[in-house]
């Protein structure tokens, strides 16, 4: 078995354990270091790993380098019934997007509709976490961010604008969540990390080195390479769309003006976080909306199936049934993310501890 290859599987208990005290002896409070472990894990426990505990590292990171800061005070700047402008004061990305959920979803229960924009804040995980948030209060989450500039525009040879992810979440009945939930560019930041960290070659036509050419290699993109957009002009048009919703509505910086954040650790972060609730009860009866959420699942489900196929899926299915798969049997983790994981440990003056799922 190749080194790299997934080969332990260890329990989320333990994982999450490990996480928040690493954090703690970087001088993260207890708080928040649980606010970003919940959104590390909880990608793990769903099959994305490339937005799991293999983010941790970098967040630490920028943390020992003065780019993060563990202990914001974060800022309301505009106040009003249904939506909000916040000041994240550098802090992690998911302190930042967890508060800036939870206000939108407060702001719903009280006008039916919230939405804030927080901006200074960082990079915030998968987009579907904060969407999902909105789910067990019977309201549909949207959560968009913007990133630093890494795709051109279509035509053009050089990065402009971000590969900005989205995510809405719908609740159903009995049937699971629809969480659509992606970024802007055929693939991502976070598969390129994984592949250099495997060895493994990158997806085909989804990345360009320096000069615009196609590469499958992992370093000819980290130096100075460029991710590409879904469906071409469309993508970069739905990116762009995301950038004025995020920079341009909170007042905060846009995309070209983001710093690189792998590579200027020591500057503070600068994304755009846009996040919204919907209370269903607003528009229609929850428990109709359910039913037909239902009705309309099944329905889907129910399509012919092409050659080879076994199943139809929605939005979030995979991620939901990973999840139960996880919970039960563990989360895989390679041994480079083992030994990456013994050395934060070391490095915050704790003890490495991970319990194999037996």
């Amino acid at each position: 078995m190749n080194e790299n290859q997934m080969n332990r599987c260890v329990s989320h208990e333990g994982l999450r354990s490990l996480c928040t005290s690493i954090q703690a002896g970087y001088g993260i409070p207890e708080s928040d270091a649980q606010i970003v472990t919940e959104c590390l894990v909880e990608a793990n426990l769903m099959g994305l790993d490339t937005h799991g505990v293999i983010r941790l590292k970098f967040y630490v990171d920028r943390v020992k380098a003065g780019g993060n800061n563990p202990q914001p005070t974060t800022r309301v700047l505009r106040d009003g019934a249904c939506a909000a402008t916040l000041d994240a004061d550098n802090a992690l990305g998911p302190v930042g997007g967890k508060m800036a959920m939870d206000l939108a979803i407060q702001k719903a229960q009280e006008a039916g509709v919230g939405v804030v924009v927080i901006r200074n804040c960082n990079h915030y995980g998968p987009a579907g976490h904060y969407a999902r948030m909105a789910l067990e209060h019977d309201m549909i989450g949207v959560s968009l961010t913007n990133v630093l500039k890494s795709m051109p525009p279509t035509g053009g040879a050089g990065p402009r604008v971000g590969n900005n992810p989205y995510a809405v979440a719908f609740p159903a009945g009995k049937e699971m969540p629809v969480v659509v939930d992606g970024a802007t560019s055929k693939s991502s930041w976070g598969k390129l990390f994984l592949c250099a960290q495997t060895g493994e070659d990158l997806p085909p036509d989804c990345y360009v080195d320096s000069e615009g050419r196609p590469t499958v290699k992992p370093q000819q993109v980290l130096d100075g390479g460029a991710l590409l957009p879904f469906a071409s002009h469309k993508g970069y048009g739905i990116a762009v769309a995301i950038e004025l919703l995020t920079g341009m509505l909170s007042g905060g910086v846009l995309d070209q003006d983001i710093p690189h954040p792998y590579k200027k650790m020591n500057e503070p972060g600068a994304n755009s976080f846009f996040m919204a609730a919907l209370k269903i009860d607003e528009f229609v009866d929850v428990s109709h909306f359910k039913k037909r959420m239902d009705q309309w699942i099944s329905y889907i489900h129910s399509t012919s199936r092409g050659p080879g196929v076994e199943r139809i899926w929605l939005p979030g299915e995979k991620e939901a049934v990973t999840r139960e798969q996880r919970i039960a049997e563990g989360i895989p983790l390679n041994s480079k993310m083992v030994e990456e994981l013994k050395e934060l440990a070391k490095g915050a003056g704790g003890v490495f501890k991970l319990d194999e799922q037996e």
